[in-house]
Order: C-alpha cells, then structure tokens, then sequence
C-alpha cells in the first residue's frame, strides 16, 4: 500500500508548494546582499496591505522565518531578520491583528519556534540561541510592540527573554545587552514611552544583569533621555548613579566584568577580542578635569549631580590604569586596556589624550615592545603606530605623546628600553610649535634627567643630544618656520657644552646631576654635526656659525651659565678679539639682499676657526693669525699687491687643508665649499701643496712626513661615541687589487710578516726560559731544577721579551692608524682636487695634476684611492672639450719672456709616456691614455704643426714597446691614439 499511495501523496504537495515562495527563502540565505534584498522585497510586498494575505499565509510566513533565524547555513540570520522585521511591520501597521492573528499570536510562535530546549546541545543549540536573539531584535525593530492595544506584558516578554539568553550563555551577554541597549536608543526621548524604559530596567536589576557593563551602558542612558524616569533605588550608592566618584571602585570592576553582585552570573566568563559597547557609552558620559571656578554659583539638581561625577582623568586612573593595566591584570584584560589606548588616541581630545600617558600604561607599553615573543608585543607594537598615525595627521599631538612616554609617567630612555625609535620619530613629525615644546621639556630632562646615578644621567643626555641632531638634520632644509627651533639646539648645546662648575645666574638650567666632560665632549661634538647638517641645506651658513661662537664669548663674558669650561690666556684672548672684530667688518662690508660669496666662505671659516680654539685646539690659535693675515690681504689693505694677495691665498690653502686633515664631516664640508668659492684665486705654490698631500705615502712615515709626526702622541684623537650622530668621518680602507702585486708587495707580505715576528717571539720566549721551542717536547730543563737566583733572570728575560711583544703590536697599530689616517687625508685633496678642476679647468695651471694625479692611481696600495685619482682625472679630461681647452697663450705672463711657454707641455707629454710604459693596473694604463690624447689636443690646439713631433713621440713609445723590455705599454694606449688620429685628421684636412 505504501508503494500505491506515496507517489499520489508527493504529487499533491508539489502541486499546493509555492515555488516562487521556496526560490525566495532560499535566497534569503544567499551570501551576496543583493540576493538578499531583492528576496526579502519579493516576500514582504506578498504581505502589504493591498495584498490581503491569509491568515494561514502570515502564520506560516512568521514560522518559516523564525526557524529560518536559528539555520547556521549560510548568511540566514542576516537576510531572514531584515526580512522578518518588515513583514511584522507590514501585517501589524494599520491595526491590531490581521485575521485572527495579533502580536501576542506573533510573541507566541516567536517564542515557540525558538525555543531551544529540545534541540541537540552543541551547535545546533547555538543555532537556536542566535536565532531566538535576532528574532528578539527583529520584534523590537518593527516597533509593533508599541502599538495602540498591544499589552504591556509583551515588551516584558520579549526584554525577559533577551536577559534570559544572556544570563544562559555568557558569549551573548554583551550581543543580548547591545539589543536591549539600541532597543532604549530608538525609545529615547519619547516621553510616551518613558514606562518601557523604567520597565527594562527593572527586569534586568531583577535579574542581576544590572552591574553589568551592559546594565550601566543602558542605565545611563535612560538618565539621559528620561531624567524624570523612576529608577531603582537601591543599586547605587551614591546619587543613584553609577559615574558617582564615590562608585569608582565598584565601576572599575563592573568595566572590567568581574561582578560584585551576588547573583555571580553577572560576569561574563567569556573574553571578547572586541571592546565592549559600554565603554563608548561611559567614554562619551565623563568630562573632562577643569581647573576650579572661583566664582560662585548656584547649582541645581542635575548640574549638582554632575558634578560630583566622576572624570575622564579620575576613570582612566582608577578603570584602566590601575584595573586593566594593573601589574597583576590578565592579559587579556591587558588587551582591553590597549584598544581603549589606541581608541582614545583615534579619537580623543588632546586634552584626553594627555592624560591617558599614565604610569601602567607606559610601563606595559615599553615591557610589550621590548622582547618580540611577550603575548602583547603586537598589540603594543599597534598602539606605537597608531601614536605616530596621529602625529602625522595632527603634529601638534607630538608634543603631547612625547610628554607622555619621557613625561613623570614615561621613561626618559623609552626608545632604549623598547629598541625601537618611537619617541625619534615623532619628533620628526612635530610642527614648529609642537616642536618648540617638545624641545623645551628635553631641556629640562638634559638639566635634570630624574636619577642621581652619573651614568644613567649620562646616558639620557646623550640619547637626548642624539634626538637633536636628527630634529637639526631632517628639519635644517624645512624652511624658515623652523629657524628659531634650530637655533635654540644649538643654543641649548653651547650652555651645555661650554659652560658648567659654577652655578650661573640662570639657576633654574643648574644640571644636576653636573654635566660630566665626557657629555660635555659629546655636546660639542653634536655641534659640529648640527653645524654640518645646517651648511648644506640653509642659504647663509656663514651666519649660523658666526651666532654659535658670538653666543660662546657672549656667555663666557656674562657668566650667565656659569664658568668657562677653557682657560684662555692672554695671547689667544687677543687672537679672538682680533678675530670677532674682522668678522664684524666682514659682516659690514656684506649686502644683505646679495651676499658675497667670498665673504660668506671666509666668515665661514673664521668662525669655525674660532670654534676650534674654543674647542681647545692649540693649532687653530696659529690658523687665525694667518686668517688675520687672509683678511688683510684680501679686505683690509686696499693698496695690496698681486703677489700680497697670492701669499693670502696660499696661506688660505693651507688653512683649508689643516681642516681637511681631521676626521669631521663638518670640516671636510666646509673646507670644500670655502675652496669652492677661491679656487680660481689659488696659485701654483697653493696648488703644489695640495698636489704634496697625494704624492706621499700612506703608511706610518708618509704620516710623519706630512704632519712632522716624530712617534709623539701630542695629537688628540676624537672618539667617536656615537656612529650615527658623530660628526667623526670614518672611511674603510679597502687594499689594492691583486693585479698590483709588484707595488703592493708589502700589504701581501704582511701575513708572512706575522708569521716570523710570532716565530721570533717564541725563540725569544724559547731562550728567556732556557729551553727549546715551546712547541719542543725535548726540554731538559724544569721549573723544579731551578734556584731562586735563576728564577728571577728568568722573570727578567720574560719581562723584556713581553715588553719587546708589546711594543711590536703596538708599532703595527700605529702603521694601521697612520693608513687610515692617509687615506682620509688623500680622499679629502682628491674632493679638493675635483672641485678644482670643475672651476678652473680651462686654466693652463690645472696641467700640473695630470702626472700626480696618474702616478697616484698607479703606486697607491689602497685600491679606493686609486679609482678615486682615476675619476678626478677623467673628470678634467672630459670637461676639457671644445673651446674649454686650456690655451697656452697666457702662460709665461709673469715668467721669463724668453721661456717657451709650450716647452713644459712637451716634457709632461714625454713624462706621461713614460708613465704608460711602467707596469700597473688597466685603470692607470686608460688613464695615462686619457692625459696623452688630452695634452695631444692642448698642443695641436696651441698649433696645428705639433702634430708631427706629436707623431714622433708615439713612434718613440712604439718602438720601446718594441726592443725594450721594461716598457709595459698597454695595446689600448694606441688603440686610443689610432682613433684620436682618424677623428682629427678629416678636421686638419678641413
């Protein structure tokens, strides 16, 4: 029989099924939203008015999407809950029921179709729980409940069950409380409906949901939009309110959703990654400290009440710095605490933002961000970029995030602590304003860094000094707004660096603990880089130099911060005098509108000449008596002669080259920009001493011979405390190629020479002891065979032979030092030399650095210097070209009239020739080619007959090329010559 009837029954539902009806709830569920939208439109306009739908059709319709609400597939419960919403709109809109079915009939098929106390315990329980809240949700939503006729007791009903769900599974506490929340939202401030919201409130104090973070979230909003509302009395303390100060305490629990009812199922059990809702609606309700009114007023009720509130400040101390951030706090508390950080940050005022800097915070922000596997260390890491995503919105928030994290709260050494360089680059982002303050704090904290300890003070100045270096470096091309900050650094350094012992009449800037010398080096130091920075970026170098040292004599005269750390005698008092007083004519004879470039090169190094004698460098003292002598020359005496002026010229090179000689990026600068502007005003004697410096050695006896340097150690050395903000240049040596074996054969040897002092040292060693080798195991001789007597010849011998060891190690120091030293040296003329050649090119006396300039690329054993050489010379030779040829014409001017003045080109061609037949590397044989076809065109230039002893002189090289072997003449030095000729030959014919 089942067989028969079956089919008949299957086919007779399929024919009374909705297809359409069917296709629409299917996509109810669709992932995408306009799926979605159009199926609930479909189905909530089958259920108007105008369509006079059935009883039957709006109870299946209401059970279908109610079931459809607890489906875990697919996005059911989003697309079935905007669909149920208007359909309950839509069938109760106009009257009580539709026929036969009201809201209560509605409640009722809710309340049934959800209910999840026979479905199976696990997901699909859950399903069930979920559906019956967005069912709960979609009932408020259509506001049928507030009907005319619809009883009290629904909205009763419905808010009872949305509390049950909560109080049931504590996951949903926070989604059940937020339904109820916007439920009181949409009532707001429509009196009718004031006895709702007194009602919801008294369910969820019956049921211990109150003392909840939902509970006060919904508390205080009925405050807000009911303030006659009738609410509990016996929940709160004080006033009746759950932001009384006097409720701090039991607020910063509730916040933190450990519960002190009674009813313990007020806590939630369960942690949210997501802050909860009631933290905006606390955040929005507190306000801010403000500074107390004298005057008095009269104060009702509600302003009464709010003001024994309690504050932003108050709720951030008492809720989150000292609840979640608490050191005993959990970290998932913790977690809490730094998405309210970081949404304060987003969102606050500056005035909140100032305060949120409290001790825990900090504390935990710098321990998260300093080890990378801590639980929180992303999160800290999140906070750090949203402080500096703020900066960059908004700069003036940089003065506030740096008083925070090196502020009474913070740590004065925080990038140290967390090894990153959070505090730096939020300066960097400062405004000039912003800047300003922040500046004026760091000078307090390099005044008084809060600790008694002298390395710790030490090491805070020095990381302060470090941050002012980068604000002069990134801030010294920013344009004029940020002038005056960059002159209070430097301000602020010159009272620091130069002055201190005494207490001076700025008592308030007295350091304690004192500044020590070492910080004090290092102040000085950070100015030469400040001074560094500032030269190549701002348009009037010369004059920020001049105010450094200005500021430096004015301080000491006035003693305003105490004494002068530099005892200056008489002599060099009156080298200095003499000094300011041409640099105050100096600045006199300058336009203002146009400046003279010469005289803002000499200023310039006037005043850092000054600044080194300051800095105590015996030698600068001499260096500005020959600046007196410059000054005279070129300024001072009107009637001086041509030759005077050369002799200030010289004197000028030399001065320039003391400056480059010394390991700063600061004089190497400036030595180039002050030459920059003379070189065309610089003579062969002045050229000759330039061209001395790259035809040394650079090992220990070159040093020697360029300084005078008989193994004294009268030179002081600058130690470089810091590599990033050191004005200290340090360059790598890097040794020749190892083609240059005939001229390098001392740097290669060197491993063979360790070899034999170690070997000499043990048979030293070996004879002190009376023995054999160390490594001889034939010793006949013990330390037991020995007498007294013997002993101590033997601790004598093995004194001397360490000494002699001692001194062995010492010496290949120094060879390593002097080296280093060259290196620097020749790297620094070579900069001098290029500039040289891209000034005065054209000039006939440019000639004499061809064969030093090849000579170096061949014979220096540091591979860097070498290429170095090869590039000024190519640099010369590619700038000679066309009508930038020098001319001979003006050459023996001022010579013996009976000189051929092409003589001395014919012998440097001849001496180049010989330089290409000498064996070296490819880049020297390309190089001397280049100066041959360079002064071939220099002399076919002067006249077009030199061509054929031009001609002779190559065939001479090709035939030693030939029979000698000693010329090591390269084949592409007539490859070059061949081309040269070809290319030149059509233009002679022409």
């Amino acid at each position: 029989m089942s067989t028969e009837t079956n089919p008949k029954k299957r086919r007779r539902e399929s024919y009374n099924v909705d297809v359409k009806q069917v296709e629409i709830y299917e996509d109810l569920a669709s992932m995408k939203d306009e799926v979605r939208l159009k199926a609930a439109q479909e189905l909530v306009s089958r259920f108007t008015p105008e369509s006079k739908p059935t009883e039957d059709q709006v109870r299946k319709a209401l059970q279908r999407l109610f079931r459809g609400l607890c489906s875990g597939r697919k996005a059911a419960r989003i697309g079935f809950s905007v669909a149920l919403t208007e359909v309950l709109s839509q069938v109760f809109a106009s009257k009580q029921s539709v026929s036969g079915i009201g809201v209560s009939e509605a409640i009722r098929i809710f309340s049934t179709a959800t209910d999840p106390s026979g479905s199976e315990p696990g997901q699909e329980r859950k399903d069930y729980y979920l559906g019956r809240l967005f069912g709960a949700e979609a009932i408020i939503k259509s506001s049928i409940l507030f009907q005319p006729g619809v009883p009290f007791e629904e909205w009763n009903t419905v808010v009872g069950i949305i509390i049950e769900i909560g109080n049931a599974k504590p996951w949903l506490r926070e989604e059940s409380g937020w339904v109820l929340y916007r439920a009181l939202h949409e009532l707001a401030n429509q009196e009718a409906h004031v006895r709702y919201c007194e009602k919801m409130i008294e369910t969820i104090r019956s049921n211990g949901f109150v003392k909840s973070p939902e509970g006060v979230a919904m508390w205080l909003l009925v405050q807000d939009a009911f303030p006659n509302a009738k609410l509990p009395q016996d929940v709160w303390k004080y006033n009746n309110d759950p932001l009384d100060r006097h409720d701090r305490r039991t607020l910063a629990k509730i916040m933190k959703q450990v519960s002190e009812a009674e009813d313990q199922s007020a806590a939630s059990g369960v942690w949210n990654s997501r802050l909860n809702f009631a933290w905006d609606a606390v955040l929005s309700r507190l306000a801010d400290s403000k500074p107390a009114d004298s005057k008095k007023e009269k104060k009702d009720k509600k302003a009464e009440k709010e003001s024994s509130r309690i504050t932003f400040e108050e709720f951030w101390t008492e809720v989150v710095d000292d609840g979640l951030f608490a050191a005993a706090s959990s970290d998932e508390r913790k977690y809490w605490g730094f998405l309210l950080f970081m949404k304060i940050i987003e969102e606050g005022t500056l005035h909140r933002t100032e305060a949120i800097f409290t001790k825990n915070v900090v504390r935990c922000l710098m321990n998260q961000l300093a080890v990378e596997d801590r639980y929180l260390h992303r999160m800290a890491v999140k906070a750090v970029k949203t402080i500096q995503k703020r900066v960059s919105k908004e700069a003036a928030f940089a003065s506030v995030a740096v008083k925070g994290l090196l502020g009474h709260s913070g740590s004065l050494q925080f990038d140290q602590i967390t090894k990153v360089k959070t505090v730096e680059k939020i300066v960097l982002e400062a405004d000039p304003e912003s800047l300003k303050e922040i500046i004026q704090r760091l000078e307090r904290l390099i005044a008084v860094p809060g600790t008694d300890e002298p390395k710790v003070a030490a090491s805070s100045r020095q990381y302060f000094a470090d941050l002012f270096v980068s604000i002069v470096r990134t801030r010294s091309s920013a344009g004029e707004d940020y002038t005056p900050v960059l002159q209070h650094i430097l301000s602020l350094f010159v009272r620091y660096a130069y002055f201190g012992g005494e207490q001076g009449e700025q008592k308030q800037l007295t350091a304690n603990p004192p500044i020590s010398p070492a910080t004090q080096e290092l102040f000085r130091n950070r100015i030469n880089s400040c001074l560094n920075s500032l030269i190549s970026n701002i348009k009037d170098p010369a004059e920020v130099a001049y105010v450094v040292v200005r500021q430096i004599r004015d301080y000491q005269k006035s003693k305003e911060y105490g004494k002068f750390i530099i005892e200056i005698d008489g002599a060099i008092a009156e080298s200095l005098d003499a000094a300011f007083k041409s640099l105050k004519k100096l600045s006199s004879k300058d336009d203002k509108d146009v400046k003279d470039a010469s005289i803002q090169a000499f200023r310039l190094v006037y005043s850092l000449t000054i600044l080194q004698v300051y800095n105590g460098d015996a030698d600068a003292v001499s260096m500005l008596d020959e600046l007196a002598f410059c000054y005279s020359k070129f300024w001072g005496d009107k009637k001086s002669k041509k030759e005077d002026r050369s002799d200030a010229s010289n004197a000028l090179v030399e001065i320039l080259l003391s400056f480059a000689s010394k390991p700063s990026k600061l004089f190497r600068r400036m030595s180039e920009q002050v030459f920059g502007v003379f070189a065309d005003q610089i003579t062969a004697d002045g050229l000759q001493s330039l061209i001395s410096v790259i035809e040394v050695k650079e090992n220990l006896a070159g040093q020697q011979e360029m300084f005078d340097q008989q193994d004294d150690d009268e030179d002081e050395e600058m130690e470089d405390v810091d590599s990033l903000d050191s004005d200290v240049e340090v360059i790598d040596v890097d040794d020749a190629d190892e083609e240059n074996s005939d001229e390098d054969s001392g740097d290669e040897d060197e491993g063979e020479e360790d070899e034999e002092e170690l070997a000499a040292f043990d048979a030293k060693l070996a004879e002190a002891l009376g023995t054999h080798r160390p490594d001889d195991d034939n010793s006949d001789l013990s330390e037991a065979d020995m007498n007294d007597d013997e002993m101590e010849a033997v601790d004598e011998m093995l004194v001397k032979v360490f000494k002699a060891r001692q001194q062995a190690t010492s010496k290949k120091k120094d060879k390593q030092d002097a080296k280093e030293t060259m290196t620097n040296f020749k790297n620094r003329v070579l900069d001098i030399l290029e500039i040289y050649v891209k000034k005065c090119h054209t000039s006939v006396l440019a000639l004499d650095l061809i064969l030093p300039l090849l000579r170096l690329v061949r014979k220096s054993t540091v591979k860097q210097i070498s290429q170095r050489a090869s590039d000024v010379l190519r640099e010369y030779t590619r700038l000679c070209k066309g009508n930038a040829i020098p001319s001979l014409s003006t050459v023996g001017d001022e010579e013996d009239e009976e000189e051929d003045p092409i003589e001395p080109v014919w012998d440097l061609l001849r001496a180049v020739h010989k330089e290409a037949m000498i064996s070296g590397l490819a880049a020297h044989s390309t190089a001397a080619s280049q100066a041959s076809i360079f002064l071939v065109k220099v002399l076919v230039a002067q006249n077009k007959q030199n061509i054929s002893q031009i001609v002779d002189i190559y065939a001479e090289t090709r035939k030693a090329q030939m029979l000698s072997n000693k010329c090591h003449v390269q084949p592409g030095f007539f490859t070059d010559w061949n081309n040269w000729c070809v290319n030149a030959g059509k233009s002679m014919k022409n």
